[in-house]
């Protein structure tokens, strides 16, 4: 009778089994205590990874499972996220595997004299590792097939051919040890290594005498680019297998529009204490978990191919931003000098797109963010956003215009009292911008109709300093915020309607932690309610319309329906290539509206030949920053009469049923 199992190991002397296995401790531990000096370095500890652990255990193992072993954000990539999760899955298949065999042959088997590689576990554990072989075996090829032709923006080094051909050489002399194995050893029960059984059929006519040499010469072959490998792997890209499984458990959810909060203005207030640093001057002044994000970063570029301050021509690569940090993670060298330029530090438009792409939550914005409370604390700033502050400090309005101007709505809606339901928020944009006060009075008009009881403040309105405090200048931004929120309570405001996602953002997830409590809706949220109740009665007009996805509604708060109802409500939606969570900015946020930008071509431009490769007739926005910088790129590209840009409020208005 046949026995379904296995000898695990063949022709390999127990002196040299021995060898090995000595060799193989030296190298495990060889690289744990690299991996202990260099994350020791960066002030990582195993007790750190630990706390995060015991905290948030829960939270921790869903968040590894989710986007460490799942692969989250990687299979959004339709090739990329293939190859990944092959050579990943396939080396987790490959190590258990290995590690059976460990067990059965080293640990199991001289103490009950056979091992645990039996029967049909036996039959299952060879068709896994073959599957496991194949599935290593494809994305290796597909690896070097993308990274050899060129097509992506990649920056590929050795590095990268390296750890793909090792890759490649272990799983192959795998398969064909295990196809010797079944050569020497043939049972009927070998085509359950798929793999390996025919290919077994390669070594036909081979002396048995041969086929121990060959095999002995492959083993060790086999142990020598094992051994190769693990050595590499503490000061390669593939360590984030350990670090990034870290990162992302420590990662806790914060909410995705909310800037950190590194002091309290009315705490100083009532202190009298204002001698307070913040910002990140220097590398060394990064929190561990910052220091944790850079190393474990592989350099794989998917958000320098999302950056839009990349494809525009700047200074500022996210990808680099981080790898420099991972670079000099000991160094104590200024963050301007050693990671990226000034002129780097202020082209960033916020936009988060790298923050979405990155599959192990890495946040190269935030780093970006820190430099400019820095450059501010210091006074390292231009004169255009000089000139912004003092506005916002001498009038609480960018444009520099007097507060009594927002009077001038006041003429169109009635004042805010506390007795309606809504305050609208016209904004500075809709106040004093001349193309986005059409947007304004499209709102007002449309809440008239609907019957909705609101009002709105006039000269009381105060920037609400978002853009304030994305260029760093925390100070101001809690100054008009406090400001802000003290109006809203002498009015008892309880829900607040805006045209402006910067301004949603802030109120929804900013105001709250300094006193804020009201409802907070962007208007294409409110006009949508609208609509669907009934209140609002549309027609379509059936002219073709792509919609352009704001960042601060779409990406960061996840806001996609509601604008594409109204554009679907009124109008033939065809979407854009980068859309919804993938859309790309316009070219305003971060503050780079109020000052000039380094760069080889305009993002809006860009943005704007996406729109127009859609054949589309209207471009639709939901954005009064958007608004002026698209419709810019329409005169400036010389495109008047062949698109049109468009807020939703506007559309409804055009369409309203009659």
């Amino acid at each position: 009778m046949t026995v379904v199992t296995s000898p695990t190991l063949l022709f390999i002397p127990e002196s040299e089994l021995i060898v090995d296995y000595v060799l193989s401790f030296a190298a495990l531990a060889f690289v744990l205590v690299s991996w202990y000096l260099i994350y020791r370095r960066a002030g990582i500890t195993l007790g750190m990874a630990l706390s995060y652990f015991r905290s948030d255990w829960r939270g921790f193992l869903s968040r590894v499972f989710v986007y460490g072993f799942f692969h989250r954000k990687n299979v959004k990539n339709r090739y990329a996220g293939t190859m990944h999760v092959l050579i990943s899955y396939g080396i987790l298949i490959l190590f258990i595997a290995t590690a059976l065999i460990f067990l059965s042959h080293d640990i199991v088997k001289p103490v009950a004299h056979h091992g645990i590689l039996n029967g049909g576990f036996y039959l299952n554990f060879e068709f896994w590792a073959n599957l496991g072989g194949v599935m290593l075996l494809a994305g290796t090829l597909m690896g070097l097939v993308r990274r050899g032709r060129g097509k992506v923006m990649l920056e590929t080094t050795e590095q990268d051919y390296i750890i793909l051909l090792a890759l490649l050489a272990l799983d192959l002399e795998g398969f064909f040890l295990g196809a010797l194995k079944i050569y020497a050893f043939r049972e009927g029960f070998d085509v359950f290594r798929f793999v390996e059984y025919p290919l077994s059929y390669v070594y036909s006519g081979l002396p048995y005498t041969t086929a121990i040499v060959l095999y002995r010469s492959l083993w060790m072959a086999h142990v020598l680019t094992a051994f190769a490998l693990a050595v590499y792997l503490p000061f390669s890209k593939l360590s984030h297998m350990v670090m990034s499984l870290i990162l992302i458990g420590a990662k806790r959810p914060r909410v995705r529009g909310a800037m950190t909060t590194p002091f309290l203005l009315t705490e100083l207030m009532a202190s009298g204490n204002f001698d307070i640093s913040i910002g990140v001057k220097k590398i060394s002044e990064l929190p561990k978990l910052k220091k944790a994000e850079a190393l474990a970063c592989t350099n794989c570029g998917r958000c320098e191919r999302a950056c839009p301050a990349v494809m525009s021509g700047t200074d500022l690569t996210p990808r680099l931003v981080v790898q420099n940090i991972k670079a000099n993670y000991t160094s104590d060298g200024e963050m301007t000098q050693v990671v990226l330029s000034e002129n780097a530090t202020w082209s960033c438009t916020t936009c988060q797109a790298c923050v979405e792409e990155c599959p192990v939550l890495i946040d190269p914005h935030s780093f970006i963010m820190e430099t400019r409370r820095n450059l501010v604390m210091e006074n390292r700033t231009g004169k255009d956003m000089q000139a912004y502050f003092n506005n916002l400090t001498n009038t609480r309005n960018p444009f520099g215009n007097p507060p009594s101007d927002r009077d001038a709505m006041l003429q169109f809606a009635p004042k805010f009292d506390g007795s309606q339901e809504v305050l609208y928020w016209v904004g500075c944009m809709g106040a004093f911008d001349p193309r986005d006060n059409k947007t304004a009075r499209a709102i007002i008009e449309l809440l008239k109709k609907a019957g909705v009881s609101f009002g709105i403040l006039g000269s009381e309105e105060a920037c609400t300093g978002e853009t304030a405090r994305r260029m760093g200048e925390e100070g101001r931004f809690q100054e008009l915020a406090l400001q802000n929120i003290d109006t809203f309570n002498r009015y008892g405001v309880k829900k607040i309607v805006t045209a402006c996602p910067h301004c949603y953002n802030t109120f929804r997830n900013e105001y709250p932690e300094l006193g804020l409590k009201a409802e907070v809706y962007h208007h294409s949220q409110f006009l949508s309610s609208l609509i669907e109740s009934g209140r609002l009665k549309v027609k379509n007009s059936e002219v073709v319309t792509t919609y352009h996805d704001p960042c601060y509604l779409g990406r960061i708060n996840r806001e996609f329906e509601k604008p594409r109802n109204i554009v679907q409500s009124t109008s033939r939606l065809v979407e854009m290539e980068r859309s919804r969570e993938r859309s790309m900015c316009c070219g305003a946020g971060g503050g780079n509206y109020w000052y000039k930008v380094q760069s080889q071509r305009k993002i809006s431009q860009i943005r704007l030949e996406q729109a127009m490769s859609t054949g589309a007739k209207r471009l639709a926005v939901a954005c009064p920053f958007c608004m002026p910088m698209l419709e810019d790129a329409v005169r400036t590209s010389n495109s008047e009469g062949r698109i049109e840009v468009k807020d939703i409020a506007e559309l409804i208005l055009e369409n309203l049923a009659d």
